[in-house]
């Protein structure tokens, strides 16, 4: 697998790893990939902000995927790509 398939692997990821959905030998996986590499850990902090912010707003609710779908095609929308 090359580095590129790699990180994209691992930004699929981040939602359940911030979630705590991610089997631990993911979990080790991409912590060691984080710490690793600056370019996804960008995406890491991204996220977690982005999570961060939604629980503060109060809008929060068990099931995030609607929300995450929601998001992704906003931005999707505005030409960006989903990784």
């Amino acid at each position: 697998m090359s580095r590129l398939d790699d990180c994209r692997e691992i930004v699929r990821q981040l939602w359940p790893y911030l979630d705590g959905a991610l089997p631990d030998e993911w979990q080790v996986r991409v912590v060691a990939h984080l710490d690793a590499c600056t370019n996804c850990t960008s995406h890491f902090d991204f996220a977690r902000v982005f999570l961060e912010a939604i629980q503060r707003s109060g809008a929060v609710s068990l099931d995030v995927e609607p929300l995450r779908a929601r998001v992704v095609a906003a931005l999707e929308a505005e030409g960006m790509r989903a990784p």
